[in-house]
């Protein structure tokens, strides 16, 4: 049996892995939990499944445990914190046996990237607390034993969620726009970005477990999307019918949103486009289960 350590398990994504690995006889779950009530699953009918009930900030307590892992997928995350990001992450995997441990799939975020792909050092001076304490982690992980054992996974824009799955935060925004759309659907934002599905990230996990690959970092997206053709999309797919679109400058946005804007604000606004080179299912020999924007509204 190969023993996989997972945490953040009970988010959006965390349930699509679940649902990939647990269905697999030759894995064991260890799964950290901090209220097993949040995962949408009847865990104890799972008979490879063990449920730590914990914290991320106490894993020294499962030091013993640790070592007898083969895999870890780290999902956890602190949104408004640096230590889960950093000092957390970092405890984790100096907790992990080197001679044993054979892959550490991290999620890390996109965010950090420049469009070569590359971490800039920016990051740590302007990004929120959860994009510095990424970038931290980032910083840090080269040092550690089981370097040679982590592969880096920078997701974009994550979306995902229905009736059996928790949504993420960038889906349930979409579906909030919905009652917007007479409105919204005669404008246009300076922006492009990729987006990526939890179902195709559980796949590709599912497929780096399984399979050896040469790289150690990978970013997760589909085709580079504008807001204008985001917004097209969910318009057509709510039968709001679009005639014209005005774009709407990233000078107009920062004056009506009437306040002050934070430097990652300003960052944002001044990029426009988030263009970097992705890989999704495809890439790795599978099929993509969301390749666009309505086949993700479509399963709501």
């Amino acid at each position: 049996m190969t023993k996989i350590f997972i945490t953040g398990i009970t988010g959006c994504v965390g349930h699509y892995i679940f649902d990939l690995l647990v269905k697999n006889p030759d894995y064991e779950l260890y799964l950290l939990v901090r209220d097993p009530a949040r995962m949408m699953r009847d865990l104890s009918a799972f008979s490879n499944v063990k449920v730590i009930k914990g914290e991320m900030r106490d894993l020294e307590k499962q030091a013993d445990l640790l070592r007898q892992m083969d895999c870890v997928v780290h999902l956890a995350a602190g949104w408004g914190e640096t230590e889960a990001n950093y000092e957390y992450t970092l405890d984790l995997f100096k907790l992990l046996d080197p001679q044993r441990v054979k892959k550490i799939i991290y999620f890390s975020t996109a965010s950090l990237l420049g469009n070569d792909n590359q971490v800039q050092s920016i990051m740590g001076e302007i990004g929120t607390s959860y994009i510095k304490g990424k970038y931290m982690c980032h910083q840090e992980l080269s040092k550690l034993a089981v370097s040679d054992k982590i592969i880096t996974l920078y997701p974009t824009w994550v979306l995902g969620g229905d009736k059996a799955h928790p949504y993420s935060h960038a889906l349930q925004g979409i579906i909030s726009l919905k009652k917007w759309l007479w409105l919204l659907r005669f404008f246009s934002f300076e922006v492009s970005f990729h987006f990526i599905h939890a179902a195709d990230i559980a796949a590709i996990v599912d497929h780096l477990l399984k399979s050896e690959v040469k790289e150690q970092e990978f970013v997760l997206g589909n085709e580079l999307i504008s807001a204008q053709e985001l917004i097209k999309q969910v318009c057509v797919f709510f039968h709001q019918p679009v005639c014209f679109q005005v774009n709407i400058p990233a000078s107009l946005v920062k004056l009506l949103a009437g306040r002050r804007f934070s430097d990652w604000d300003k960052y944002c606004l001044s990029r426009k486009s988030f263009d970097y080179k992705v890989v999704n299912p495809e890439n790795f020999g599978l099929k993509r289960a969301f390749p666009t924007i309505t086949f993700v509204l479509s399963a709501q």
